[in-house]
C-alpha cells in the first residue's frame, strides 16, 4: 500500500545557525523516508515584521557578546517557576502577535506534522493548537541538552531531547513521561558518511601526517579565537612540527581577513574559513575540536567522534552544555587561553587520552536522530492516514 502524501513544516529561528541545521536534518530525513511528503522548511523570521526580523538575530547577538553576564542573569531568572508563569501569559500574547503572518499561511494550507527546532515556533504552533486554530500534530525537538523552561510549550503531541538528564528533566518539570522521547538532537547524514582522510587533507593543501585541530567559533564566530592561534604560532617548535590548523570563522569577516593575512607567514600550516556548508568534512579529519559550546556545535562532534576542548560559553545553555560532555569525558574545559594551548599540547603527546575521549564521545552520539525522529514520530502519522 502506497503511503499517502503528507504536509510536514519544519520551523527554525536564525539566531545562530544550529536550530537551521537541525531543521534541515529533519527535512533531508523525511525526504528520504516519505518521498511523496511535502516538507517546507522555514524560518520563522521571515515572516515576522521586519524590523523584528532584522532585529532579533542581532539583538542575541549583542547580549551573548558584550553583556553575557545580563544574559546569563535573565536566563536563569526566567527559568524559576514564579517569574516564567507571570512572563509566559506576556511572551505568548507577543509571539502570536509577531508569527501572525506564518499562522494565516498555516490556517490556508494547513499541515499534518509541525516541527520546531527553537522556542519560538514551538510556543507559536502550540498557541494555535490551544486555541483550536491547528489540528497538526506538534513536535518540539530540543537542541540543547539541558533545556530552559521555554522550550515546554503546551500543548505539545512530543517532544525530542538529546541526553538521558534531559528526559529526566522534562519529567521532573510535568511533562507527560510518554511524551519526552530521548532520541537525539539531530544532525546532517554527511557527519557518518564515511570519508578519505588522507585524500581530504591532501585536498585541503594540509599534510596527514600531521595533527589538526579544528578551531571554530559558532556561526557568529565567537570566543577567543585570534588570541589563541596567536599563541599557538609562537608555541614550541617541536610540537608546531606535528600540528596544522583549521579555523572556521563563521560570518566573522574581520576575524578572518585578519587571520588570513597571517597564515601566510605562519610556520605551521593554516587554513581559514568563513561560514562554511561542510563542517562534517573539517571535523572528520580533525583530532581535536576547540570551539563554544553550542548544542549542535556538540552534538556533531559527538557523532563524528571527535574529542573538544571548550574554550567559551554563552551563560545559561552553553554552561549546562559543557558541564554535560566535560562530566562524561569527551571534553575538556579551558577558559582562558593559556589553559587551551596547555590542553592542545598535553592532547598531543597523549594518544592513549585522545582514544579515550573519542570512545566517549561516541557513546554520548545520536548519529541517526533525525531517522529516528522521523521513524518514531511523522511516520506513525503518515500510516493512520493511509
Amino acid at each position: 500500500m502506497r503511503i499517502p502524501a503528507i504536509r510536514v513544516l519544519i520551523s527554525y529561528v536564525t539566531a545562530g545557525t544550529g536550530h537551521r541545521r537541525a531543521a534541515e536534518a529533519i527535512a533531508e530525513a523525511v525526504r528520504q523516508h516519505l518521498p511523496h511528503a511535502q516538507v517546507d522548511c522555514v524560518d520563522l523570521l521571515a515572516y515576522t515584521p521586519a524590523w523584528f526580523a532584522w532585529s532579533y538575530p542581532r539583538l542575541y547577538r549583542s547580549l551573548v557578546q558584550r553583556w553575557s553576564p545580563l544574559w546569563g542573569w535573565g536566563y536563569e531568572l526566567i527559568d524559576r517557576p514564579w517569574v516564567f508563569r507571570c512572563v509566559q501569559p506576556i511572551r505568548r500574547r507577543w509571539n502570536r502577535l509577531m508569527g501572525r503572518r506564518l499562522l494565516r499561511r498555516l490556517r490556508d494550507q494547513p499541515p499534518d506534522v509541525l516541527v520546531a527546532t527553537h522556542f519560538f515556533p514551538a510556543d507559536l504552533f502550540a498557541s494555535a493548537k490551544q486555541a483550536g486554530v491547528l489540528k497538526a500534530r506538534l513536535v518540539v525537538v530540543i537542541t540543547d541538552l539541558f533545556p530552559h523552561r521555554v522550550w515546554f510549550a503546551q500543548p505539545t503531541d512530543a517532544f525530542v531531547v538529546g541526553s538521558s538528564p534531559t528526559r529526566d528533566l522534562c519529567r521532573q518539570r510535568g511533562l507527560v513521561a510518554d511524551r519526552v522521547h530521548l532520541l537525539g538532537i539531530p544532525v546532517n547524514p554527511s557527519f557518518t558518511q564515511p570519508r578519505n582522510r588522507e585524500a581530504t587533507l591532501r585536498a585541503l593543501g594540509l599534510a596527514p601526517d600531521r595533527r589538526t585541530v579544528l578551531i571554530a567559533g559558532g556561526g557568529m564566530g565567537v570566543g577567543p579565537i585570534a588570541e589563541l592561534v596567536h599563541q599557538l604560532l609562537v608555541m614550541d617548535p617541536d610540537r608546531a612540527q606535528r600540528l596544522q590548523l583549521i579555523v572556521v570563522c563563521g560570518d566573522n569577516v574581520r576575524l578572518r581577513r585578519s587571520l588570513e593575512g597571517l597564515s601566510q607567514q605562519a610556520r605551521l600550516p593554516i587554513r581559514v574559513f568563513g561560514f562554511v556548508e561542510t563542517m562534517a568534512k573539517l571535523m572528520q579529519v580533525s583530532d581535536l575540536l576547540v570551539t563554544k559550546a553550542g548544542g549542535l556545535t556538540i552534538t556533531e562532534a559527538l557523532a563524528t567522534g571527535l574529542p573538544l576542548i571548550i574554550c567559551s560559553v554563552i551563560p545559561g545553555q552553553e554552561q549546562l552544555n559543557a558541564r554535560y560532555v566535560v562530566s562524561h569525558g569527551a571534553a575538556i574545559m579551558a577558559l582562558r587561553v593559556p589553559e587551551v594551548i596547555d590542553a592542545i599540547q598535553r592532547l598531543l603527546d597523549d594518544p592513549a587520552t585522545v582514544c579515550a575521549m573519542q570512545e566517549r564521545a561516541r557513546a554520548l552520539a545520536f548519529p541517526h536522530a533525525a531517522d529516528h525522529i522521523v521513524e518514531r514520530l511523522i511516520l506513525p502519522l503518515a500510516h493512520e492516514t493511509a
